[in-house]
C-alpha cells in the first residue's frame, strides 16, 4: 500500500491599493470554470507529454469541504484528510493544495502560482531543487487526480498560523483522487492520450461517466471553524512572495 500523500501550501504577499473585495461562491459558473478550465490547460501542456492524463471535471462535495476548512481562516492542512468519509463521501484519499495572500485574488493566477514550481522540478529524477519545493504543480498535473474542488474565503481578523499579520484570504482546491505519493511519478510519459481508454480532448483521456458531475445536496461538512470571514475590506499588507512547505 503507497504511502500517504504529501500536502502543500502557497504564501502570496502582495501590494495593492486598499478595495473591497467580495467571496466568490462555490457555484459560480465563472469561478467554476476558472478552477477547472485551467487545471486542465496545464495538464494538457505537461513536458515531456503524459500518455495517461485525465481530464478533470468539478466536484461539489471537494468543494464544499474546500469551502468549509477554508474558512476555519488557519494556515494548516485539513487534519480530515486522513479520515476516511469526513472530507468526501466516496472519494479517499483526497488531496489538497493551500494558497493564502494578502493580496487581490484571482482563481486563475493563484493555480498558475502552484504550477510555476515546474520550475524547480525534475521529471527525469522526479526530485525537487534542494531546498525548494514542488508538490503544488506535481498535485496539479497528477494524472490519476480526476475531479477537483475550490473555496476562498476573505479572512479580516487573520489567518492563523501564517508568516503575515493583519487580513488575508484562503484558497483551497481539495483533489480526488489525491496525489503527491513519495516515490511516484506524477504521470507516465508518453505520447499525449496513448494510454487512454476512451477519447482524448486537449491531450486528456475523457470518459463520459468518469466526468460526469454528480450533486451531493446533503453533503454539508462543518470542521469546527469559526466564523470569522466576511465581505469586509483587506487591508493589504507587504510586497515579497515566500513560499512554505508543510511536512
Amino acid at each position: 500500500m503507497a504511502a500517504a500523500p504529501q500536502l502543500f501550501m502557497w504564501v502570496s504577499l502582495a501590494l495593492y491599493p486598499q478595495s473591497a473585495w467580495f467571496l466568490v461562491s462555490i457555484t459560480d459558473p465563472n469561478f467554476i470554470n476558472d478552477c477547472v478550465n485551467t487545471h486542465n490547460k496545464l495538464r494538457g501542456q505537461v513536458y515531456p507529454p503524459a500518455n495517461n492524463m485525465f481530464a478533470m471535471t468539478w466536484d461539489e462535495a471537494l468543494a464544499k469541504s474546500a469551502k468549509a476548512w477554508s474558512r476555519a481562516c488557519i494556515f494548516k492542512h485539513n487534519p480530515n484528510l486522513q479520515k476516511k468519509g469526513t472530507v468526501h463521501p466516496t472519494f479517499f484519499p483526497v488531496g489538497e493544495n493551500i494558497y493564502i495572500s494578502t493580496g487581490s485574488f484571482n482563481a486563475k493566477n493563484a493555480i498558475k502560482r502552484w504550477h510555476q514550481e515546474l520550475e524547480d522540478y525534475n521529471y527525469g529524477t522526479n526530485t525537487c531543487k534542494p531546498n525548494k519545493m514542488c508538490g503544488h504543480y506535481t498535485q496539479v498535473v497528477w494524472a490519476n487526480s480526476y475531479k477537483v474542488g475550490c473555496a476562498v474565503t476573505d479572512c479580516p481578523k487573520g489567518i492563523q498560523s501564517s508568516p503575515f499579520r493583519g487580513p488575508g484570504l484562503v484558497f483551497v482546491c481539495n483533489y480526488a483522487p489525491g496525489g503527491n505519493y513519495i516515490g511516484m511519478l506524477p504521470y507516465t510519459s508518453g505520447a499525449f492520450c496513448a494510454a487512454c481508454s476512451s477519447k482524448c480532448r486537449e491531450n486528456l483521456c475523457r470518459d463520459v461517466k468518469r466526468d460526469a458531475i454528480t450533486k451531493y445536496p446533503n453533503w454539508n461538512p462543518n470542521f469546527g471553524s469559526a466564523s470569522i470571514f466576511s465581505c469586509d475590506q483587506l487591508l493589504l499588507l507587504t510586497s515579497s512572495i515566500v513560499i512554505y512547505v508543510l511536512q
